[in-house]
């Protein structure tokens, strides 16, 4: 099924740093992390494009002071209120924009793991191609704000070696202590030793199929739509109070 931004729970404790590329099982990864560590997981690919207007406007203006090459102290101090402002009541974070900027979250969760899902370039390359065909539409640069993740990269737009350059960026900024590398199709033991927990009764979940990513991207569209539309309405009324 689609998934929908998740509500923040006062009181947890923030543990993981989903750092894997899309399509990668990363919507999986999301659900098996919300049973084993009983929490809600910030789905930054979903919040970003489709949840309140505050996370939008948060991810947008994050994504901008990443991107400034000469960052003053205050840009560093204001990238990490951004981050724990989005990032509260959340047990993990999960998908792009989020996963480029697992440094910035390093920094302001010392204490969090860093959990990378991968899968062979070629099928993630396969998958990822149905995902860019699925969203090309004009709709896109407003909605899918996640995409400015790629100037890390030096990108424009995926290409196939986009996933080891990702990949190959983690193990450049992440610790090799702190760095985990999963496979969803291992299922629940490989994650719940890399988490230290026991493996729970329940089946493990399996999401974010061609057709879940559809009815998400769907979704995501219309309600993103709505956020601009308020957007736009609340500038032009304070342009028409105070300056018309």
């Amino acid at each position: 099924m689609g998934q929908m931004p998740a509500k923040p729970m006062p009181g947890v404790q923030f543990q993981v740093i989903g750092a894997g590329m899309s399509r990668t099982g990363t919507k999986t990864l999301n659900q098996a992390l919300t049973i084993l560590l009983n929490g809600p997981v910030h789905d930054s690919g979903v919040h970003s494009t489709g949840g309140t207007f505050q996370q939008i406007r948060q991810w947008g203006e994050l994504m901008v002071l990443t991107a400034k090459k000469d960052k003053t102290f205050a840009d560093r101090k204001h990238i990490q209120y951004l981050v724990a402002a989005l990032l509260d009541g959340y047990v993990a974070t999960m998908d792009l924009p989020a996963a480029a900027l697992t440094p910035e979250l390093m920094d302001t969760y010392p204490d969090a793991i860093v959990i990378a899902t991968t899968r062979s370039p070629e099928s993630w390359w396969r998958s990822m191609q149905d995902m860019m065909t699925m969203t090309s539409n004009y709709h896109l640069p407003f909605v899918l704000m996640w995409q400015l993740a790629l100037y890390r990269y030096n990108l424009d737009m995926f290409n196939p070696g986009s996933l080891e350059l990702h990949e190959n960026h983690l193990r450049e900024v992440v610790p090799k202590d702190k760095l985990h590398w999963y496979e969803v199709k291992d299922g629940w033991e490989p994650l719940c030793k890399i988490l230290n927990l026991p493996v729970p009764d329940v089946p493990f979940p399996h999401n974010n199929s061609r057709d879940d990513a559809r009815q998400t991207y769907n979704q995501l569209l219309f309600v993103g739509f709505l956020g601009w539309c308020a957007f736009f309405g609340v500038s032009y009324v304070l342009y028409q109070y105070f300056w018309a």
